[in-house]
């Protein structure tokens, strides 16, 4: 009996000194994983701290950015309104202000706001599909009414086709609206009688720039259309109806008109 109780002893201290060992190795591999989750939590908590950073530098980035055109349409209205002092010392007509910051119109008489509203201004830098670009913006500055005109025509420039990816037509190739209709038919007759693709050919189209237009020169009218308020145009200042006949009631040829 003696002999398999050594045996048993012996087994069962082999088994001991190798299940030590098991763990013995099993917390070296865990202190050697707790290592290396310390390492990997702390380059973790570092590339953290350079993401702060550097969301931070990019939040003061586009801060400044957003505060440049801010500060420079502010710096453009203190001059304008250096500039309307000394118009009201020499001028005591009507004169137009435009905003085009924040897309209103100020008529004013001898520095009294005599009417007031919004008005569309240029959109600016524009790009079509096939990398065209064109720059819209209102030209700002100090501007005269060159002249002034009752049931204007809007001859389409070449870029109203190119901007959409169209070839201008040749002489001879755009649709006519015959002469011999009057300027209220005309308009009738290109609402009307002509589909929408055919409309696109038309170059010079009635009714599109309202009653009356005010020709500022270098391409700048005021005139009817849409989307006031907003930079929509292709640099020339639209107006509302009501709007736009009151502005050509009172503003004469050679009229200032500050724009900035």
């Amino acid at each position: 009996m003696k002999i398999p109780i050594v045996v048993l002893i012996s087994v069962l201290t082999i088994a001991l000194a190798v299940s030590l060992t098991t763990v013995y190795r099993m917390d070296e591999k865990v202190d050697f994983m707790r290592d290396m989750v310390n390492e990997y939590g702390t380059r973790v908590e570092q590339v953290s701290l350079q993401r702060d950073t550097l969301v931070a530098i990019n939040a003061a980035f586009a801060a400044r950015e957003d505060s440049l055109p801010v500060l420079r349409h502010t710096a453009d209205s203190l001059q304008v309104r250096l500039d309307e002092v000394e118009l009201v010392r020499n001028y005591m007509g009507y004169y137009l202000i435009i905003d085009t910051g924040q897309n209103r119109f100020h008529l004013r008489r001898g520095g009294l706001l005599v009417r007031s509203g919004y008005c569309g201004t240029g959109k600016g830098w524009t790009e079509n599909d096939s990398g065209l670009v064109w720059n819209f913006t209102t030209p700002q500055g100090l501007r005269y009414v060159v002249k002034k005109g009752e049931n204007p025509y809007w001859y389409k420039p070449d870029w109203y086709w190119l901007e959409q990816d169209l070839r201008p037509p040749r002489p001879g190739q755009d649709i006519l609206i015959p002469d011999s209709l009057s300027w209220e038919e005309q308009i009738v007759y290109y609402n009307d009688s002509l589909s929408s693709s055919e409309r696109v050919w038309v170059r010079a189209v009635p009714g599109a720039l309202g009653n009356f237009k005010l020709d500022l020169g270098g391409g700048i009218l005021l005139h009817y259309g849409v989307g006031r308020g907003r930079n929509v145009s292709h640099g020339c200042i639209r107006l509302g109806t009501a709007d736009l006949e009151a502005i050509y009631r009172a503003l004469p040829v050679d009229a200032p008109v500050l724009i900035y």
